[in-house]
């Protein structure tokens, strides 16, 4: 978070740093393992969390989790004391179920806590048939799902490593965040897998996925053990269509931003209410997509560039969901760029400019500090208008400060969080210049610019004067722009130049204006989120 001195210097109100720290607790979570026996039939699972936190602050610790569940027992280990802990006195469940544990801790202690539970998962953890007839189980945790199936503290401030010991019923296969540790099969027949993630991820992307699932290793990505996950059936679509680029988009996102930030890359057909869920190194994607053959490379370019923005750097608090999402619907557009394929990357980024400019969306900011439904902050706002965010400030600063100043954000605050501020702070370092303004007018207010303009011409002194009015709802604020502009002359010539726009009104006098003005086109190459007005 950016201090009073340098948020000055940037011109950085406040909104650019805003987060809701009601809900931070007055614990770290460290690490996470996670121990779940999958049924055989039915829908209930017996579970075992074992939590690591470093006390920040003495007192209660509070822990979501769902009602649907019974905890059988809570274990608490502090410094050489272990304590089994009983209910009422060491623990009690508060109104919405959440665990509250009440050990006699002290500020700076390492702690962990053991909870045994059992319960049918109402919610983040889908154990059913798949849609041809076959039992999976996948977590679907986004935007605060966990829960829903082990406790913790799901907020995406609070980043940690996560293990993950899972037994599942015979011949199913098992992914998990990070890197397999081991498999080991039971006297049962049961199989128990062991996944370690070792780098520090959000817990709305701890995930498991298991059934009877056919795994095709895919050429490894400098470096990164890459592999798709499907039902058998479904195998020879995915291998063949969506993801038979998935190494070079690996290749692609490693060198405009730095290394891949986790053991592994799994592309995994599952159960989830998204198109895609960029789960950590085990990214989740629509069955019903893959068996109807409408899964697109678009989407997988999408979540994996996640894997950098909103997995490795993630927002620290909800209202900056742009970091992650207008990230990802960027650079999902920039991959086709990057490999030559540019229609493929207009087309996407004229896309997103047509669904901002036909949403509700538009009359929100992109920090919208009044919404608390974390789902409807899935809009136009943090995909479409976030993504031209970023096309916009590397049309601002040029690609060379654009690129070198993501990488710079992305090795510092790499497994952490991060603001918005923080990312006008590194891009500004990078171009050399405050950028305070450009933050403050796109995120911060409403809209878009609309704009009308309107021109005169004086034969005798070879002069044209433009005037460029910005007509949009006076709530939305004005926008200070450089804009590209081409004027078309009566005698087939075409004048390129650039207008400084600034307020309701900017006028620009052009000298040496030999034939009368036809037609000024503003943004020529489709690089501004704006609409010229007829």
């Amino acid at each position: 978070m950016l201090g009073i001195a340098l948020a000055a210097l940037l011109q950085v109100p406040s909104p650019l740093a805003v987060v809701d720290d009601t809900i931070r607790p007055n614990v770290n979570a460290l690490h996470y393992e996670i121990a779940i026996d999958l049924p055989d039939s039915g829908t209930e699972i017996h579970g075992r969390l074992a939590l690591t936190y470093l006390v920040r602050r003495a007192g209660p610790v509070r822990l979501d989790f769902d009602t649907a569940f019974t905890v059988d027992s809570i274990t608490d280990v502090h410094g050489a004391r272990r304590a089994r802990l009983d209910r009422g006195t060491g623990w009690h469940r508060n109104p919405n179920g959440d665990i509250v544990l009440t050990p006699g801790v002290r500020t700076g202690d390492t702690v962990t806590a053991t909870i045994a539970y059992h319960g049918r998962p109402t919610d983040g953890l889908i154990i059913r048939n798949d849609v041809h007839g076959r039992r999976t189980a996948f977590a679907d945790d986004w935007p605060n799902r966990a829960r829903h199936w082990f406790p913790g503290i799901d907020h995406p401030s609070d980043k940690a490593t996560a293990g993950f010991d899972i037994t599942a019923p015979p011949g199913w296969e098992v992914v998990a965040n990070g890197r397999l540790r081991d498999v080991d099969t039971l006297v049962s027949g049961r199989t128990r897998w062991h996944w370690v993630e070792s780098h520090r991820i959000p817990v709305y992307t701890m995930v498991i996925g298991a059934g009877h699932l056919a795994v095709t290793p895919m050429d490894t990505a400098g470096g990164v053990p890459v592999s798709v996950w499907t039902e058998p059936a479904d195998s020879s679509f995915a291998v063949n269509g969506p993801f038979h680029r998935v190494d070079e988009i690996v290749r692609t996102f490693t060198r405009l931003f730095g290394p891949f930030p986790y053991e592994k890359l799994a592309h995994v057909e599952s159960s989830t209410r998204f198109g895609g869920m960029e789960n950590a190194s085990a990214i989740f994607y629509d069955e019903k997509a893959y068996a109807s053959g409408r899964m697109r490379e678009a989407t997988v370019a999408h979540e994996t560039a996640h894997q950098w923005f909103g997995d490795a750097v993630t927002e620290y608090d909800w209202h900056h969901l742009w970091l992650s999402e207008g990230f990802a619907t960027y650079f999902a557009a920039v991959f086709y760029q990057q490999i030559g394929e540019d229609s493929a990357f207009r087309a996407q980024l004229e896309g997103a400019k047509r669904a901002y400019f036909a949403s509700a969306d538009t009359a929100h900011p992109v920090i919208d500090t009044t919404e608390h439904d974390l789902f409807r902050l899935l809009n136009r706002n943090n995909n479409q208008k976030g993504a031209w965010v970023l096309h916009m400030l590397r049309h601002e600063i040029g690609d060379s400060a654009f690129f070198g100043g993501l990488r710079n954000y992305y090795r510092i605050y790499r497994d952490s969080t991060a603001l918005s501020s923080d990312l006008a702070r590194v891009m500004s370092n990078r171009a050399g210049r405050p950028l305070g303004w450009f933050f403050r007018q796109w995120l911060l207010q409403p809209g878009f610019p609309r704009l009308r303009t309107s021109w005169t011409y004086d034969a005798a002194h070879h002069t044209a004067r433009i005037t460029v009015r910005e007509v949009q709802p006076r709530a939305w604020g004005t926008y200070r722009l450089t804009i590209p502009a081409e004027l078309l002359l009566a005698d087939g010539t075409i004048l390129n130049f650039e207008i400084h726009a600034a307020g309701r009104t900017t006028i620009v006098t052009r000298t040496g204006i030999t034939a009368v003005p036809k037609r000024l086109t503003l943004d020529p190459q489709g690089d501004l989120l704006i609409q010229q007005q007829q």
